[in-house]
Protein backbone atom coordinates (compact mmCIF):
# COMPACT_ATOMS: atom_id res chain seq x y z
CA UNK A 1 0.00 0.00 0.00
CA UNK A 2 1.44 3.18 -0.91
CA UNK A 3 2.16 5.51 1.38
CA UNK A 4 0.67 9.63 1.33
CA UNK A 5 1.26 12.48 3.91
CA UNK A 6 -1.33 15.36 3.97
CA UNK A 7 -0.51 18.72 5.67
CA UNK A 8 -2.66 21.06 7.35
CA UNK A 9 -2.86 23.88 9.41
CA UNK A 10 -5.62 26.01 9.21
CA UNK A 11 -9.45 25.90 9.78
CA UNK A 12 -10.30 26.06 5.82
CA UNK A 13 -7.62 23.27 4.91
CA UNK A 14 -9.75 20.72 7.91
CA UNK A 15 -13.01 21.69 6.37
CA UNK A 16 -12.56 21.59 2.75
CA UNK A 17 -10.50 18.19 3.37
CA UNK A 18 -13.03 16.96 5.82
CA UNK A 19 -14.58 14.53 2.73
CA UNK A 20 -11.43 13.43 1.29
CA UNK A 21 -9.58 12.53 4.15
CA UNK A 22 -11.41 9.42 5.77
CA UNK A 23 -10.78 7.96 2.04
CA UNK A 24 -7.27 8.65 2.03
CA UNK A 25 -7.00 6.39 5.39
CA UNK A 26 -9.45 3.64 3.29
CA UNK A 27 -6.86 3.62 0.49
CA UNK A 28 -3.53 4.76 1.56
CA UNK A 29 -1.40 4.48 4.65
CA UNK A 30 -2.53 7.85 5.31
CA UNK A 31 -0.34 9.98 7.50
CA UNK A 32 -2.13 13.79 8.74
CA UNK A 33 0.30 15.87 10.18
CA UNK A 34 -0.70 19.46 11.45
CA UNK A 35 1.46 22.18 11.57
CA UNK A 36 -0.81 23.63 14.17
CA UNK A 37 -1.33 27.03 12.30
CA UNK A 38 -4.48 27.94 13.66
CA UNK A 39 -4.00 26.49 17.26
CA UNK A 40 -6.66 27.85 19.14
CA UNK A 41 -9.94 25.31 20.01
CA UNK A 42 -12.32 27.49 18.28
CA UNK A 43 -10.06 28.01 15.36
CA UNK A 44 -8.94 24.42 15.07
CA UNK A 45 -9.18 21.47 17.58
CA UNK A 46 -13.04 21.66 17.50
CA UNK A 47 -13.30 20.99 13.41
CA UNK A 48 -11.62 17.54 13.97
CA UNK A 49 -14.25 16.53 17.10
CA UNK A 50 -17.42 17.99 14.93
CA UNK A 51 -16.86 16.62 11.52
CA UNK A 52 -15.87 13.41 12.75
CA UNK A 53 -12.46 13.77 11.44
CA UNK A 54 -9.60 11.50 13.48
CA UNK A 55 -6.91 13.02 15.39
CA UNK A 56 -3.47 14.15 12.91
CA UNK A 57 -0.98 11.49 13.43
CA UNK A 58 1.78 14.42 14.15
CA UNK A 59 1.23 18.02 15.75
CA UNK A 60 3.82 20.93 15.32
CA UNK A 61 2.54 23.02 17.24
CA UNK A 62 4.18 25.82 15.21
CA UNK A 63 1.43 28.97 16.09
CA UNK A 64 1.80 32.87 14.99
CA UNK A 65 4.61 34.00 13.54
CA UNK A 66 5.91 36.51 10.74
CA UNK A 67 5.27 34.59 7.42
CA UNK A 68 9.36 33.82 7.35
CA UNK A 69 9.14 32.36 11.05
CA UNK A 70 6.09 30.45 10.63
CA UNK A 71 7.01 28.82 7.42
CA UNK A 72 10.84 27.95 8.21
CA UNK A 73 9.87 26.44 11.71
CA UNK A 74 7.15 24.06 9.58
CA UNK A 75 10.09 23.52 7.37
CA UNK A 76 12.42 22.62 9.76
CA UNK A 77 9.96 20.04 11.52
CA UNK A 78 7.75 18.76 8.56
CA UNK A 79 11.26 17.75 6.99
CA UNK A 80 12.17 15.78 9.97
CA UNK A 81 9.35 13.70 9.67
CA UNK A 82 9.28 13.09 5.78
CA UNK A 83 12.86 11.87 6.44
CA UNK A 84 11.19 9.44 8.90
CA UNK A 85 8.34 8.35 7.26
CA UNK A 86 9.66 8.30 3.60
CA UNK A 87 6.22 8.60 1.87
CA UNK A 88 5.21 7.95 -2.01
CA UNK A 89 3.54 11.56 -2.26
CA UNK A 90 2.30 14.69 -0.23
CA UNK A 91 -0.61 16.49 -0.29
CA UNK A 92 -0.77 19.96 0.43
CA UNK A 93 -3.87 22.64 -0.49
CA UNK A 94 -4.47 25.65 -1.04
CA UNK A 95 -2.72 28.69 0.25
CA UNK A 96 -1.60 29.22 3.77
CA UNK A 97 1.93 29.17 4.98
CA UNK A 98 1.23 25.41 6.15
CA UNK A 99 1.03 24.04 2.41
CA UNK A 100 4.23 26.28 0.94
CA UNK A 101 6.30 24.96 3.89
CA UNK A 102 5.08 21.61 3.08
CA UNK A 103 5.99 22.02 -0.36
CA UNK A 104 9.32 23.44 -0.46
CA UNK A 105 10.60 20.86 1.92
CA UNK A 106 8.84 17.70 -0.09
CA UNK A 107 9.76 19.17 -3.48
CA UNK A 108 13.88 19.73 -2.16
CA UNK A 109 13.46 16.23 -0.63
CA UNK A 110 12.36 14.99 -3.86
CA UNK A 111 8.86 13.21 -3.15
CA UNK A 112 5.98 13.30 -5.37
CA UNK A 113 4.10 16.84 -4.56
CA UNK A 114 0.35 16.75 -5.32
CA UNK A 115 -0.82 20.31 -4.62
CA UNK A 116 -5.01 20.08 -4.54
CA UNK A 117 -6.87 23.71 -5.36
CA UNK A 118 -4.25 24.97 -7.91
CA UNK A 119 -3.83 27.38 -10.30
CA UNK A 120 -6.27 29.62 -8.16
CA UNK A 121 -5.24 33.45 -8.97
CA UNK A 122 -6.17 37.24 -7.48
CA UNK A 123 -3.32 38.53 -9.84
CA UNK A 124 -2.64 40.60 -6.88
CA UNK A 125 1.14 39.85 -5.36
CA UNK A 126 0.59 41.75 -2.53
CA UNK A 127 -1.60 39.50 -1.31
CA UNK A 128 0.69 36.44 0.75
CA UNK A 129 -1.55 33.66 -0.55
CA UNK A 130 -0.89 34.68 -4.36
CA UNK A 131 2.69 34.66 -3.80
CA UNK A 132 2.02 30.92 -1.44
CA UNK A 133 0.04 29.48 -4.43
CA UNK A 134 2.47 30.40 -7.42
CA UNK A 135 5.68 28.86 -5.55
CA UNK A 136 3.16 25.51 -4.50
CA UNK A 137 2.08 24.89 -7.86
CA UNK A 138 5.43 25.37 -9.85
CA UNK A 139 6.62 22.51 -7.30
CA UNK A 140 3.85 20.21 -7.81
CA UNK A 141 4.24 17.37 -9.92
CA UNK A 142 0.20 16.55 -10.21
CA UNK A 143 -1.56 19.87 -10.15
CA UNK A 144 -5.63 19.76 -8.68
CA UNK A 145 -7.45 22.55 -10.53
CA UNK A 146 -10.99 23.20 -9.48
CA UNK A 147 -12.18 24.60 -12.31
CA UNK A 148 -11.31 25.26 -16.16
CA UNK A 149 -9.94 28.88 -15.49
CA UNK A 150 -7.57 27.47 -12.83
CA UNK A 151 -6.58 25.04 -15.69
CA UNK A 152 -6.02 27.61 -18.06
CA UNK A 153 -4.08 29.99 -15.44
CA UNK A 154 -1.71 26.79 -15.12
CA UNK A 155 -1.26 26.56 -18.53
CA UNK A 156 -0.46 30.22 -19.16
CA UNK A 157 2.15 29.69 -16.76
CA UNK A 158 3.97 27.15 -19.06
CA UNK A 159 2.86 24.23 -16.75
CA UNK A 160 2.89 20.83 -18.55
CA UNK A 161 -0.92 19.87 -19.43
CA UNK A 162 -0.32 16.34 -17.89
CA UNK A 163 0.23 17.54 -14.92
CA UNK A 164 -3.14 19.30 -14.61
CA UNK A 165 -6.21 18.06 -13.68
CA UNK A 166 -9.42 19.28 -13.35
CA UNK A 167 -11.45 18.13 -10.29
CA UNK A 168 -13.98 20.58 -8.71
CA UNK A 169 -14.03 21.82 -5.24
CA UNK A 170 -13.72 20.19 -2.29
CA UNK A 171 -15.16 23.25 -0.35
CA UNK A 172 -18.55 22.65 -2.00
CA UNK A 173 -18.71 19.26 -1.24
CA UNK A 174 -18.13 19.65 1.69
CA UNK A 175 -20.13 22.11 2.65
CA UNK A 176 -23.31 20.19 1.71
CA UNK A 177 -21.73 16.88 3.89
CA UNK A 178 -22.04 19.06 6.69
CA UNK A 179 -25.19 21.19 6.29
CA UNK A 180 -27.16 18.52 7.77
CA UNK A 181 -24.98 18.34 10.99
CA UNK A 182 -25.40 22.01 11.01
CA UNK A 183 -29.09 21.54 11.44
CA UNK A 184 -28.60 20.47 14.87
CA UNK A 185 -26.93 23.30 16.10
CA UNK A 186 -28.92 26.15 18.58
CA UNK A 187 -26.48 29.17 17.64
CA UNK A 188 -29.32 31.17 16.31
CA UNK A 189 -30.93 30.37 19.71
CA UNK A 190 -28.04 31.28 21.84
CA UNK A 191 -27.39 34.48 20.16
CA UNK A 192 -31.04 35.18 20.29
CA UNK A 193 -31.13 35.46 16.06
CA UNK A 194 -33.61 35.30 13.64
CA UNK A 195 -33.70 33.75 10.42
CA UNK A 196 -32.97 36.01 7.22
CA UNK A 197 -32.69 38.82 9.84
CA UNK A 198 -28.85 39.33 10.15
CA UNK A 199 -25.78 39.79 8.01
CA UNK A 200 -23.07 37.84 8.91
CA UNK A 201 -19.94 39.04 8.47
CA UNK A 202 -16.21 38.24 8.56
CA UNK A 203 -12.88 39.92 7.95
CA UNK A 204 -9.45 37.74 8.29
CA UNK A 205 -6.91 38.51 5.63
CA UNK A 206 -3.69 40.17 6.41
CA UNK A 207 -4.37 42.65 3.38
CA UNK A 208 -7.55 44.13 5.37
CA UNK A 209 -6.01 43.89 9.09
CA UNK A 210 -2.63 45.02 8.86
CA UNK A 211 -3.22 48.08 6.56
CA UNK A 212 -5.21 49.91 9.43
CA UNK A 213 -6.77 52.71 6.99
CA UNK A 214 -8.08 49.72 5.18
CA UNK A 215 -9.13 48.06 8.14
CA UNK A 216 -11.07 51.34 9.50
CA UNK A 217 -12.89 51.71 6.12
CA UNK A 218 -14.23 48.60 6.82
CA UNK A 219 -15.59 49.21 10.44
CA UNK A 220 -16.77 52.08 9.09
CA UNK A 221 -19.18 50.90 6.54
CA UNK A 222 -19.99 48.09 9.12
CA UNK A 223 -20.66 50.72 11.98
CA UNK A 224 -23.26 52.46 9.49
CA UNK A 225 -25.01 49.10 7.97
CA UNK A 226 -25.69 48.21 11.54
CA UNK A 227 -28.17 51.20 11.62
CA UNK A 228 -30.53 49.35 9.26
CA UNK A 229 -29.61 45.81 9.85
CA UNK A 230 -27.93 43.09 12.43
CA UNK A 231 -24.71 42.05 11.89
CA UNK A 232 -23.29 39.24 13.26
CA UNK A 233 -19.50 39.43 13.08
CA UNK A 234 -17.28 36.35 14.24
CA UNK A 235 -13.65 37.97 15.23
CA UNK A 236 -10.77 36.26 14.22
CA UNK A 237 -8.02 36.76 16.45
CA UNK A 238 -5.34 38.40 13.47
CA UNK A 239 -8.73 41.65 13.34
CA UNK A 240 -9.39 41.14 17.20
CA UNK A 241 -6.08 42.24 18.07
CA UNK A 242 -5.43 44.68 15.48
CA UNK A 243 -8.91 46.27 16.53
CA UNK A 244 -8.02 46.39 20.24
CA UNK A 245 -4.26 47.83 19.10
CA UNK A 246 -6.24 50.69 16.97
CA UNK A 247 -9.14 51.25 19.52
CA UNK A 248 -11.25 51.51 16.90
CA UNK A 249 -15.10 52.34 17.61
CA UNK A 250 -17.42 49.43 17.02
CA UNK A 251 -21.68 50.30 16.58
CA UNK A 252 -22.85 48.26 19.66
CA UNK A 253 -25.45 47.44 17.11
CA UNK A 254 -22.74 44.95 15.93
CA UNK A 255 -23.31 41.50 17.29
CA UNK A 256 -19.11 40.77 18.30
CA UNK A 257 -18.90 36.71 18.77
CA UNK A 258 -15.94 34.94 19.13
CA UNK A 259 -14.86 32.49 15.89
CA UNK A 260 -17.07 29.28 15.71
CA UNK A 261 -17.23 25.72 15.60
CA UNK A 262 -17.91 24.72 11.64
CA UNK A 263 -21.03 23.54 12.68
CA UNK A 264 -22.30 26.81 14.38
CA UNK A 265 -20.80 28.58 11.99
CA UNK A 266 -22.79 26.93 8.66
CA UNK A 267 -25.46 27.32 10.54
CA UNK A 268 -25.31 31.03 11.16
CA UNK A 269 -24.02 31.63 7.33
CA UNK A 270 -27.28 29.01 5.91
CA UNK A 271 -29.52 31.49 7.99
CA UNK A 272 -28.29 34.58 7.22
CA UNK A 273 -29.69 37.18 4.78
CA UNK A 274 -26.34 37.83 3.35
CA UNK A 275 -22.65 37.23 3.97
CA UNK A 276 -19.75 39.90 3.91
CA UNK A 277 -16.27 38.32 3.89
CA UNK A 278 -12.55 38.50 2.39
CA UNK A 279 -12.33 34.61 3.15
CA UNK A 280 -11.81 32.59 -0.24
CA UNK A 281 -13.21 29.69 1.72
CA UNK A 282 -16.71 31.07 2.64
CA UNK A 283 -17.12 32.79 -1.01
CA UNK A 284 -17.60 29.06 -2.06
CA UNK A 285 -19.27 27.90 0.93
CA UNK A 286 -21.96 30.69 0.75
CA UNK A 287 -22.49 29.50 -3.06
CA UNK A 288 -23.10 25.75 -1.88
CA UNK A 289 -25.68 27.18 0.47
CA UNK A 290 -26.97 29.39 -2.13
CA UNK A 291 -26.41 32.58 0.39
CA UNK A 292 -25.45 35.71 -1.29
CA UNK A 293 -21.98 36.88 -0.82
CA UNK A 294 -20.48 40.90 -0.85
CA UNK A 295 -16.73 40.17 -0.99
CA UNK A 296 -14.64 42.34 1.16
CA UNK A 297 -11.40 42.29 -1.50
CA UNK A 298 -10.39 44.38 -4.87
CA UNK A 299 -10.44 40.66 -6.52
CA UNK A 300 -11.05 37.35 -6.11
CA UNK A 301 -9.63 33.71 -7.14
CA UNK A 302 -13.40 32.31 -7.28
CA UNK A 303 -14.39 34.09 -10.79
CA UNK A 304 -16.15 31.64 -11.87
CA UNK A 305 -18.73 33.28 -9.14
CA UNK A 306 -18.79 36.44 -9.53
CA UNK A 307 -18.71 35.94 -13.47
CA UNK A 308 -22.21 33.58 -13.12
CA UNK A 309 -23.45 36.77 -10.59
CA UNK A 310 -23.77 34.43 -7.66
CA UNK A 311 -21.33 36.81 -5.40
CA UNK A 312 -20.06 40.32 -6.08
CA UNK A 313 -17.24 41.69 -5.50
CA UNK A 314 -17.55 45.13 -3.48
CA UNK A 315 -13.63 46.53 -2.54
CA UNK A 316 -13.22 47.71 0.55
CA UNK A 317 -13.62 51.53 0.08
CA UNK A 318 -16.86 52.40 2.09
CA UNK A 319 -18.82 54.68 0.11
CA UNK A 320 -19.33 51.74 -2.54
CA UNK A 321 -20.09 48.90 0.50
CA UNK A 322 -22.31 50.96 1.99
CA UNK A 323 -24.26 51.77 -1.10
CA UNK A 324 -24.18 48.08 -2.20
CA UNK A 325 -25.72 46.79 0.66
CA UNK A 326 -28.22 49.76 1.54
CA UNK A 327 -29.07 49.30 -2.26
CA UNK A 328 -29.54 45.27 -1.40
CA UNK A 329 -31.81 46.19 1.12
CA UNK A 330 -34.02 48.37 -0.23
CA UNK A 331 -34.67 46.42 -3.27
CA UNK A 332 -34.48 42.10 -2.22
CA UNK A 333 -35.33 41.26 -5.59
CA UNK A 334 -31.17 41.51 -6.39
CA UNK A 335 -30.55 39.47 -3.26
CA UNK A 336 -33.50 36.62 -5.03
CA UNK A 337 -31.56 36.93 -8.41
CA UNK A 338 -28.18 36.01 -7.02
CA UNK A 339 -30.00 33.08 -5.12
CA UNK A 340 -31.54 31.97 -8.43
CA UNK A 341 -28.52 31.54 -10.66
CA UNK A 342 -27.92 28.01 -10.70
CA UNK A 343 -24.86 26.49 -10.20
CA UNK A 344 -24.02 22.66 -10.99
CA UNK A 345 -22.49 21.15 -7.78
CA UNK A 346 -20.49 18.04 -7.77
CA UNK A 347 -20.79 15.97 -4.45
CA UNK A 348 -18.32 13.68 -5.25
CA UNK A 349 -15.34 15.64 -5.64
CA UNK A 350 -13.23 13.70 -3.57
CA UNK A 351 -13.98 10.43 -5.26
CA UNK A 352 -12.20 12.08 -8.13
CA UNK A 353 -9.43 13.41 -6.05
CA UNK A 354 -9.15 9.84 -4.80
CA UNK A 355 -8.84 8.16 -8.61
CA UNK A 356 -6.08 10.75 -9.44
CA UNK A 357 -3.87 9.86 -6.61
CA UNK A 358 -4.54 6.29 -6.99
CA UNK A 359 -3.90 6.70 -11.10
CA UNK A 360 -1.00 8.85 -10.54
CA UNK A 361 0.32 6.13 -8.47
CA UNK A 362 -0.59 3.12 -9.88
CA UNK A 363 -2.63 1.67 -6.78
Amino acid sequence: MKKIITILGTRPEITKLSPLLPLLDKEFEHIIIHTGQHYSFNMDKIFFHELGIREPDYRLDIGSGTHAEQTGKMMIEIEKILLKENPNAVLVFADPNTPLAGALAASKLNIYLVHLEAGCRSFNKKMPEEINRILIDHCSDLLLAPDKKAYNNLLKEGLPKERIKIVGSTAIEASLRNRELARNSNILKELNLQSGKYILCTIHRAENTDDLNILRNILCSLNEIAKSIQIVFPMHPRTKKAILNDNSPINKKIKIIEPQGYLNFLKLLDNSLFVMSDSGGIQEEAAALNVPCLILRNETEWTYLTDAKKNMLIGTEPRKIIETVKYLLSDRKQIDAMKKVNLKLDKEVSRHILCELKNELKQ
